[in-house]
């Protein structure tokens, strides 16, 4: 069998780019996934009446062509929210962005946070931040950074700040003015910070229902079907234990994976070796019980916590959770083993924060495991992508979305790179 463009993952990414292929006219494609059903990590899962995703899928859309794309595939199944979420440490319950809400901290705590944050301000270096805390140090100060940023960030990526590049901040943690975080020490802020600050979900379906939607208008997708082995230079992939040649490759697939793959390029397969993964595992929650106040999701950067952030999923969409009830899903760093002891540990530190009380009823619970969940900003990785990539490209493979480039974004991104391959494939 031969295609013009072999593209390898029906995620977001893959799928956005067969859909924009066939939208210029260019049908001579295959799209191959090794799971039964499209959606790659932007999947849902239907249990008695509840929906979960994999962990928090939420649109952000900045576009008019997101915008208009979104609506589109998903018509009246959209809604649009504002963002309500938290950080809870220690007593304190603070709004997000934690740099933002100085006013809900303890007044010695407020206090340190103002005085670094002075500090930070008369700070007139020009040069680039060499490391993650450096940046947030010249940005928040070391009140900041020791009360939030640190702990936070360590448990998330699983290493300290200082192990880790800048790169990915842009517009991931907002920056207010300092004028802005210094009135926050009085008063709440009037203003909406960050990227997230709004956000839309389906009112159905959760995310498979955006996944679904794409699916329905690829013509050429196949399912269970894995990829073994791929030659670039002879322009071949073994699927399903079947050649299959291609004039072009698109690969969507996390990018270390796709580099073991390589049947021809051992350069480039050694290089896989440089790229870090954090990965997270997900503990999903159905309780039954009294109506609480929903959240959109709570980051939790005490040591304390096993978890680093709870995102209320019957929060986002009614139909998420039957009546009565709420769901959560409780985001662990790296790889958890699942066991009774460790469900005893998030429940009870549910318990202590008063996101679930003990009145709830358990319904059940269940767990997932995402291996590549976070590309880690490491030294090595811009230098390291970038050498991949371009070679990758020179021989005839593009590669697209947040873990065929190997960065850190959201699902819009994901869309409008498959529309941007796809115009590059045509």
């Amino acid at each position: 069998m031969h295609v013009h463009t072999l593209i390898l993952g029906a995620g977001l990414t893959g799928l956005s780019t067969a859909y924009h292929l066939e939208e210029l006219g260019q049908t001579d494609y295959l799209l191959a996934e090794q799971n039964g059903a499209p959606g790659g990590l932007c999947k849902s899962v239907y249990k008695d009446g509840f929906t979960f995703d994999y962990a928090g899928h939420l649109l952000h859309l900045h576009t008019e062509y997101g915008k208009k794309l979104v609506k589109k595939l998903l018509k009246t199944n959209l809604r649009r929210q504002p963002r309500n979420a938290w950080i809870y440490t220690g007593a304190a319950r603070v709004p997000f962005p934690f740099q933002a809400n100085l006013f809900a901290l303890p007044p010695d705590v407020r206090q340190a946070c103002v005085a670094g944050l002075v500090k930070a301000a008369q700070n007139k270096k020009t040069t680039a931040p060499k490391n993650f805390k450096e940046w947030c140090l010249r940005a928040f100060g070391p009140g900041v950074y020791k009360t939030f940023m640190r702990p936070y960030n360590t448990k998330l990526w699983g290493r300290a700040p200082e192990d880790m590049t800048a790169d990915w901040c842009g517009p991931f943690v907002p920056l207010p003015s300092p004028d802005e975080i210094l009135k926050s020490a009085q008063k709440p802020p009037r203003k909406k910070f960050g990227y997230n600050a709004y956000f839309y979900y389906p009112q159905m379906g959760g995310c498979q229902a955006l996944v679904n939607t794409l699916a329905a208008r690829v013509n050429n997708l196949r399912l269970s079907s894995p990829v073994s082995r791929v030659h670039l230079r002879k322009k071949t992939a073994v699927i399903n234990g079947k050649t299959v040649s291609f004039d072009y490759l698109v690969n969507t697939l996390a990018l270390p994976a796709f580099l073991n793959l390589l049947a021809d390029e051992p350069a480039l397969t050694r290089t896989a070796e440089k790229l870090t993964v954090q990965p997270v595992t997900v503990y999903n929650l159905a309780v039954r019980g009294a109506k609480k106040e929903p959240f959109s999701w709570i980051y939790c950067p005490d040591e304390t916590d096993p978890f680093f952030r709870v995102g209320m999923q019957s929060s986002f969409a009614p139909q998420n959770a039957p009546a009565g009830c709420r769901s959560y899903y409780i985001e662990l760093p790296g790889e958890q083993t699942p066991s009774p002891a460790a469900e005893k540990r998030v429940w009870n530190a549910l318990l202590q924060k008063g996101i679930i009380d003990k009145h709830d009823k358990k319904l059940f619970s269940f767990w997932q495991f995402l291996p590549y969940a976070y590309a880690v900003y490491d030294k090595n990785r811009r230098s390291a992508v970038q050498k991949i990539l371009a070679r990758l490209e020179r021989r005839g493979c593009l590669c697209a979305g947040r873990y065929g480039k190997w960065e850190y974004s959201f699902m819009e991104t994901s869309l409008l790179q498959g529309l941007e391959t796809a115009k590059k494939l045509v």
